[in-house]
């Protein structure tokens, strides 16, 4: 009765340990056999099957396609302000070196290698830029990020396929001060374009102010001239020579003596004794 006991117990552990003794090997996995009572770690690499193995050995499984990993480090920029950056590697083990980075390193080489050459790399970069400068040039900085963890990493049998900064977070102080700043250069901008308006309209006035005493000068020298020009031409015999030929004036014509004196008609009392001129007589002329 015992050993039948004992005998059912060996079928149960049998089974169970046959379960849990096959691994599959998915498309873009790799695996090594380990035999920890012989041979040791296999460089044979596994892939595209399923494999079954004695309970006291191990097949070790590599994911070969690119991985995200993401970390939030708080960074210390060159002008001693506290951001917290959040940053993210893509990578995946070398498909050819797998058994040299499970001999070195093993499955949890992000843990033990990656993450803290990664932090690192993200501070020592960070640090060289001001705060204003990391969110303006922020392919630049992920591409520091990423040349100094490739340097560091250079022998772990790990490849590097980019450096991504997702996001940076500014403390409440900091955001006051950078909305404090934005608004000020607002209110600068503002300032300079109602100071560019009012010199234009200063222009214009000026302009418009000059134009009018131009013109006012032209016009006063164009009077001064007309009137030189009428004082020169305008002479007396023009002026009767003008209006004598208006067909509207009556015209009388007077005689005059030597002195330019109008002729006095003598009067018949002093006809007879006088030696006076003759008597003038007035001759009309009408244009009709």
């Amino acid at each position: 009765m015992f050993r039948r006991v004992l005998l059912y117990c060996f079928v149960i552990v049998v089974n169970i340990l046959s379960v849990n003794c096959f691994t599959s090997i998915k498309p873009g996995e790799a695996g090594l056999r380990w035999y920890p009572f012989s041979d040791g770690l296999q460089k044979e690499v596994l892939t595209n099957a399923l494999f079954g193995y004695a309970p006291w050995n191990d097949i070790y499984v590599y994911n070969l396609q690119w991985i995200s990993y993401k970390e939030k480090v708080d960074v210390l920029t060159r002008d001693d302000l506290t951001i917290d950056v959040s940053a993210a590697v893509i990578l995946r083990p070398m498909p050819s070196e797998i058994y040299f980075l499970q001999r070195e390193i093993g499955t949890d080489y992000y843990e033990k290698v990656v993450r803290p050459q990664f932090r690192t790399s993200v501070r020592n970069a960070l640090s060289l830029y001001s705060m204003i400068r990391i969110s303006k040039e922020t392919p630049r900085v992920s591409q520091d990020i990423k040349t100094s963890l490739a340097e560091k990493l250079k022998g772990k049998h790990i490849e590097i396929d980019d450096v991504i900064i997702d996001d940076i977070e500014y403390s409440r102080p900091i955001l006051a001060a950078i909305e404090s700043k934005l608004t000020k250069e607002q209110e600068q901008e503002q300032m300079k374009f109602e100071i560019n308006i009012a010199k234009r309209d200063a222009e214009i006035t000026i302009i418009k102010a000059e134009a009018k005493a131009k013109a006012v000068l032209i016009e006063a020298e164009g009077q001064a001239k007309a009137q030189r020009v009428i004082s020169s031409e305008l002479t007396k015999s023009y002026i009767q020579l003008k209006a004598f030929e208006n067909p509207n004036t009556k015209l009388m014509l007077v005689p005059s003596g030597r002195d330019g004196l109008p002729v006095i008609v003598n009067t018949p009392a002093d006809t007879a004794g006088s030696s006076a001129h003759p008597i003038a007589s007035t001759v009309k002329k009408d244009h009709h």
